[in-house]
């Protein structure tokens, strides 16, 4: 997670992209300990992992849209692959 709020320091938001079933839980976790939450106030641990996850500096998350996995693959913002 620190890397994550590293990142958010110099930008105002990352994808994050865990590359298997358990670091995307672990960062589920992590980033409900942080604070993290979505618009509607959820915490992360109560949805589902999507493949791809946008983090804010404001500390919400978000699902992003096919444009979010486009700009995460072409590298528009950092992409942080969080690792078990």
């Amino acid at each position: 997670m620190k890397n994550i709020l590293h990142a958010l320091e110099q930008h105002a938001s990352v994808f994050v992209e865990p590359p298997d079933t358990a670091a995307g839980e672990r960062f589920q976790r992590e980033a409900s300990a942080a604070g993290f939450r979505f618009g509607d106030g959820a915490k992360p641990t109560e949805r589902d992992m999507g493949r791809v996850m946008a983090v804010h500096a404001d500390r919400t998350v978000a699902f992003p849209g096919i444009c979010g996995h486009i700009a995460c693959q072409c590298g528009a913002k950092p992409v942080i692959r969080f690792e078990n």
